[in-house]
């Protein structure tokens, strides 16, 4: 597991009365459940799994925006000397230390639930234990906030558009990069284990009260919230290596590495148990045809990819 208490980011200071600041007695304690270990601030708040493995996959996924997006790690036009830059539910971090390392002239803050993020970081960055969905006291407006794959984290995404409004200086930009459950176009998807798995998730995080569907909704909402020059721009994750186009075969390789890598266990096991109250043994013998479902080059399945980003009025 990746050292969480490390000095050269200890001592940050919180900006909101419900955050609990890096170096915490918080920050060697999980919640443990069927082997895989979670976040224990707002315990089930987020019903993916913090442990090694999972950081392995969402480094992965890392990868794969790092492909999709031609090596850049933003599409918004930020000014190429930004100064404060927030990450919101930063996850591993990763985006965040690759950011910093980039743009030395921003000081970079990166919020999550967990606090799982490397212990070797730029000097102009940092890590907080946060929840987005409280209320944000920063004491300083940022050039550019940024999200990646929200859908599962928050009960009201609405609401966190709107709090990046108010939190951006004027000109600033805000930018969503997210995924939807997968789909295909013609239909091979109908009657298999995979399109069965993609309903009980539905039904599950429902039950949680964080649908994860939103996504096609993050544009409106922007406009709606203020922004302007609201840019949207759609990909493709294949499921596999079924596609004909170069990039997407290579993205279908990386998608199944997560899959290798325990993708469908990470996102099923407490959702399904907890939720839906299946069993270990159901779950596993579920999941094994769904995986085999993915293998298929005949069930050509994707995840939607979408980035979405605005501009704060000049004048707001």
């Amino acid at each position: 597991m990746r050292s969480d208490s490390d000095s050269a980011i200890g001592g940050v200071g919180s900006y909101a009365s419900s955050t609990y600041t890096i170096g915490s007695s918080l920050a060697d304690e999980v919640v443990e459940e069927n082997g895989r270990t979670y976040h224990v601030y707002k315990d089930g708040k987020y019903m993916l799994p913090n442990d090694e493995v999972e950081l392995n996959r969402l480094d992965m996924q890392h990868k794969m925006w790092s492909i999709t997006l031609d090596g850049k790690l933003h599409l918004a036009p930020i000014d190429p000397n930004p100064q404060n830059v927030l990450d919101v539910a930063t996850g591993t971090g990763i985006w965040a230390v690759e950011f910093a390392n980039i743009y030395p002239s921003a000081r970079v803050i990166g919020t999550d639930l967990s606090l799982i993020q490397s212990e070797y970081i730029p000097a102009n960055l940092q890590f907080e234990i946060d929840d987005a969905e409280d209320e944000w006291i920063f004491p300083q407006k940022f050039d550019y906030i940024h999200g990646r794959t929200l859908a599962t984290c928050f009960k009201d995404p609405s609401s966190i558009i709107g709090k990046a409004f108010e939190a951006l200086a004027p000109g600033g930009y805000f930018e969503l990069q997210d995924m939807c459950l997968q789909t295909s176009d013609d239909g091979s998807m109908n009657g298999t284990a995979l399109l069965e798995w993609q309903t009980h998730v539905k039904e599950a995080a429902t039950k949680t009260g964080v649908e994860w569907t939103n996504v096609p909704n993050y544009k409106r909402w922007m406009i709606e919230k203020g922004f302007e020059e609201v840019t949207e721009v759609k990909f493709r994750w294949p499921s596999n290596q079924w596609s004909s186009i170069r990039k997407e075969r290579l993205l279908g390789a990386w998608t199944q590495a997560q899959m290798n890598n325990g993708m469908l266990e990470s996102v099923s096991t407490r959702l399904f148990m907890m939720k839906l109250g299946w069993s270990k043994e159901k779950l596993d013998e579920f999941l094994a045809r769904v995986n085999r479902d993915t293998k298929n080059p005949n069930i050509k399945a994707y995840s939607p990819i979408t980035v979405v980003y605005g501009r704060k009025p000049r004048g707001a």
